[in-house]
């Protein structure tokens, strides 16, 4: 199997490691070059903890123009629990429409089950991107959708993604505009109460 690229980021806060995967040379011919036709775009996230049960807390946090607005991806009446030390999730961007796009996270060890899906406005001069770092916060950042940093002719994604810059300082550092990236943050089992609980249990 060959990986276009892997990355390990260790995240002291949360003692998570999280492995990036771009396994679309992997594929057989036929499907990379569906995918290619459909503008499909596809990450593999390894994610690495200690073995004791967590609540996996996922949000969206998008930047337009200065002003940050974030959003939990799961109603609060659905807790996520992951029981293993390691854990594996798929994210995938598809183009829906003219400009607009649907991201899907899907957790493959369970018949690829889907966590979450949603559509989003989106162009398609941003790709789904590693974030590579931990940032300063209980939110870890995961996987982000980015155009690059602005350079004269075009964009520049190699050096968005290998500055070491988390992404909440994206746009006030490089320029940029508009982009989101998605976050875990990881709660003991129990800590949110709710009147309704759906509970994905997660464990191999």
């Amino acid at each position: 199997m060959v990986l276009l690229s892997i990355t390990i980021v260790s995240l002291q806060a949360q003692q998570i490691k999280v492995n990036y995967e771009n396994r679309l040379n992997s594929l057989p011919e036929l499907i990379q070059q569906y995918f290619k036709m459909e503008g499909i775009q596809h990450m593999r996230l390894t994610i690495q903890k200690s073995p004791k049960s967590k609540q996996a807390i996922f949000k969206k946090i998008s930047y337009l123009n200065g002003t940050f607005t974030e959003k939990k991806v799961l109603d609060d009446c659905t807790h996520f629990i992951l029981t293993d030390s390691l854990e594996t999730l798929d994210f995938m961007a598809t183009p829906c429409g003219k400009d607009s796009l649907r991201i899907s996270c899907f957790y493959p060890a369970s018949n690829n089950m889907q966590i979450f899906t949603e559509i989003v406005k989106a162009d398609d001069m941003k790709i789904l991107m590693e974030t590579y770092t931990p940032g300063e916060g209980t939110d870890t950042p995961l996987i982000a959708y980015s155009s690059g940093i602005p350079i004269e002719g075009g964009t520049y994604f190699c050096g968005l993604r290998d500055s070491g810059v988390e992404p909440r300082k994206w746009g006030e550092k490089f320029g940029l505009s508009d982009y989101f990236y998605y976050t875990i943050t990881l709660e003991e089992e129990g800590s949110t109460q709710s009147n309704c609980s759906f509970i994905y249990r997660i464990s191999k």
